[in-house]
């Protein structure tokens, strides 16, 4: 049974790109009959408007986990 029947979501996962695959994999094990886990790779389909939809998944979600690592704080370098 899900947490809580006022958001679509219980866990929103904020994340840099180059972290993918570690935040899909935490994000299968937290996905299940107790928690419902917004993923970008879940959330966002193909010719989606990619920040509105993020809005949406934000607005839709209870709790927003930002995962942290060396790579949230890269920046691509501007030429």
């Amino acid at each position: 049974m899900p947490l809580t029947t006022d958001f679509q979501f219980d866990v929103f996962l904020k994340h840099n790109t180059r972290d993918k695959l570690k935040v899909r994999k935490l994000a299968k094990r937290l996905k299940g009959p107790v928690l419902r886990v917004w993923f970008d790779d879940w959330g966002i389909q193909s010719g989606n408007d990619i920040y509105l939809a993020v809005e949406r998944g934000l607005e839709a979600s209870r709790t927003l986990v930002p995962i942290f690592s060396s790579a949230a704080g890269v920046t691509r370098s501007q030429s």
